[in-house]
């Protein structure tokens, strides 16, 4: 894996958490009407198409947006997934570390923090990452999956 492509990540991971982190101060409604619940009318997000089956999420997940994917055909493929499970992080974390490692990926590091993120990597991944946190400290662990595939070989 590259130095430059880890750096890149890292930076769009803060950029990311900065993002979430001002959004409730973002969605604030002035005086007059309620907030509307959003949650209620939440559809069903799919996985972008080429999405690797092998990278699954803890059972009562849901999919709040996922971007990326490209066919196999072209050269660079990248995946954002984003979710919510009603589970600590901890549980969360060791859901995903076991699925890591049962499917065949090589875990090179957890780092911890106010986020968890576990760098993975196997044949095929340029790089890979899953960032685990209780964004709204109420039990909620949400999830962001990163994958940047390697090229497919002509």
């Amino acid at each position: 894996m590259k130095k430059s492509a880890f750096d890149r990540r890292l930076w769009l991971t803060a950029l990311v958490i900065g993002g979430l982190s001002s959004l409730p101060a973002c969605m604030a409604v002035a005086d007059g009407a309620p907030p509307v619940d959003v949650s209620a009318e939440q559809e069903s997000v799919s996985l972008p198409e080429g999405f690797p089956e092998t990278i699954t999420f803890p059972v009562g997940s849901s999919i709040v947006s996922a971007s990326g994917g490209q066919p196999p055909e072209y050269a660079s493929r990248n995946y954002q997934v984003n979710g919510q499970v009603s589970n600590t992080v901890d549980s969360v974390v060791a859901f995903f570390t076991a699925m890591i490692e049962t499917n065949g990926y090589e875990i090179l590091e957890i780092e911890k923090g106010n986020a968890t993120l576990i760098r993975f990597d196997t044949i095929g991944l340029d790089d890979a990452s899953i960032m685990v946190m209780d964004m709204y400290g109420d039990g909620t662990a949400t999830f962001s999956v990163s994958l940047i595939m390697d090229a497919e070989p002509q």
